[in-house]
């Protein structure tokens, strides 16, 4: 959405929910929101807070169209530099927490499923070394590991030894690059931190309780099952 143009990007926000409701019913989802949408300052350019001004004027028309079948979706890591006014604007807020240990061991199977992988792979033991670990960070681990079986190949074709396909992925490959990453659990000591800081990130009613946090509890078993399924199909 974003132009070199002035006034390009408010042609674009434009088109984006005339193209919406053209497509209806329809979800205009946002990815990384707080760097679009996110607390308005006075040295925010002026197409930027145009840009902003359009975007939740047209997200008001839909509110009150009756005929209207779109709803706008965001994700952020840092709920707390979201403008207040768009804060207004979602009806419902859903923390997705870390991981716990069954659920990252879970995600692992899901990454590796179809690759070529020895089967005493202890998936489980695995997990627990990845404590603070998210999804993104399991698969850029997954990812780094499976570099490890190319690196000795082309270390063996330069010694001269005889071509072969890349063996296995093996659990030390990815023990050895859970050892040397420390990025990760920082990351998500970063995030606890801000969340503990946002005060306008609505998760808790009066009186104690955690409606919020009680349907994403219910709403995560439910998108793992859904993915365990595809991936089976």
């Amino acid at each position: 959405l974003m132009s070199k143009w002035f006034g390009d990007a408010q042609k674009l926000v434009a088109a984006v929910f005339s193209l919406a409701y053209k497509l209806q019913p329809a979800i205009i989802f946002i990815d990384e929101v707080d760097s679009f949408l996110g607390q308005r300052r006075n040295s925010d350019h002026e197409a930027m807070t145009n840009m902003k001004t359009e975007f939740m004027s047209l997200w008001d028309g839909f509110t009150t169209d009756q005929n209207a079948r779109v709803m706008v979706l965001a994700a952020t890591n840092r709920p707390s530099e979201l403008d207040e006014a768009i804060l207004r604007r979602f009806s419902q807020a859903f923390e997705i927490g870390m991981p716990d240990r069954r659920e990252r061991a879970e995600i692992l199977k899901v990454i590796l499923k179809g690759e070529r992988v020895e089967d005493n792979i202890d998936f489980d033991y695995l997990a627990s070394l990845c404590e603070g670990y998210t999804g993104s960070d399991l698969f850029d681990l997954c990812k780094k590991a499976a570099y490890l079986p190319i690196r000795e190949l082309l270390d063996d074709e330069k010694n001269g030894k005889p071509h072969r396909e890349p063996r296995p992925l093996k659990q030390a490959d990815l023990e050895k690059v859970i050892s040397t990453s420390k990025k990760t659990k920082m990351a998500a000591h970063e995030y606890t931190r801000l969340m503990s800081r946002s005060s306008s990130w609505p998760t808790q009613r009066e009186g104690g309780d955690y409606p919020v946090q009680n349907a994403i509890n219910e709403l995560s078993k439910l998108v793992v099952s859904q993915i365990l399924n595809l991936q089976a199909d």
